[in-house]
């Protein structure tokens, strides 16, 4: 699973860098995001919903969060 680290990064920053990764992903890929601005989990949210991509989770590691998100096929 590819790793990008967008921690340090602030809204809107992340969603645009995970939405032109996703873009480039396989169908069915899963990729991990590491974010640590609060406002960028709400924006994963939101867009997976207006996307229809599959968020597999998102875990709190210390003070950040980890995204799994797979491209829908």
């Amino acid at each position: 699973m590819r790793t990008m680290d967008l921690r340090g990064k602030r809204s809107p920053y992340p969603i645009i860098q995970i939405a032109k990764t996703i873009k480039k992903a396989d169908s069915g890929e899963t990729l991990n995001f590491l974010v640590n601005d609060r406002n960028s989990i709400d924006d994963v949210y939101e867009w997976v919903k207006r996307t229809g991509h599959i968020l597999k989770g998102v875990v709190r590691k210390g003070d950040y969060w980890s995204i799994q998100i797979t491209k829908r096929k």
